[in-house]
Parts: C-alpha cells; sequence; structure tokens
C-alpha cells in the first residue's frame, strides 16, 4: 500500500477499493469493524437525508391539509350565499 492510498483512506475518499480498507483494517486488526461499515444505522449521512426528506414530506402534507380546510371554508361560506 502506498502512502498517498494511505492517506486517501484516512481522509475518506470513496474511490478507495473495498478490498484495500479490509486490508487496512485487517493489518491494524480492526476488522471486526468491517461490518459495521455497511451498516445502514451507523451511515449518518442517510439518516440525515433521511430526515430531511421526513421533514420536507411533513411540510408539504401540513400545506396542503391547510389548503384543502382553506378551500371547504370558502366553499361553506359560498353555499351559504
Amino acid at each position: 500500500m502506498t502512502v498517498s492510498t494511505l492517506q486517501r483512506i484516512e481522509a475518506g475518499d470513496p474511490s478507495v477499493g473495498i478490498g484495500i480498507i479490509a486490508t487496512a483494517l485487517w493489518l491494524i486488526q480492526r476488522d471486526g469493524e468491517l461490518r459495521n461499515l455497511a451498516a445502514p444505522e451507523h451511515d449518518r449521512g442517510a439518516l440525515e437525508m433521511d430526515v430531511r426528506e421526513a421533514v420536507n414530506l411533513g411540510r408539504v402534507r401540513s400545506q396542503a391539509s391547510a389548503q384543502a380546510r382553506m378551500r371547504a371554508l370558502q366553499n361553506a361560506d359560498a353555499t351559504k350565499d
């Protein structure tokens, strides 16, 4: 393994092959960590993205609900006249 590859691993470069990462973990006797590498519960980026999507969906649904209530009120007022 070259120094530049090691630096890329340390920097979290996604282009480093999984075999290289597995070898590096094995060399430092941390290969047990491989099971955590792809564990969804440890993927903070994906979790944060899911939370953002849920918040946005909640906003959209809330706005749609408010608009539907306004239309219902307008229709009720129109039928009273």
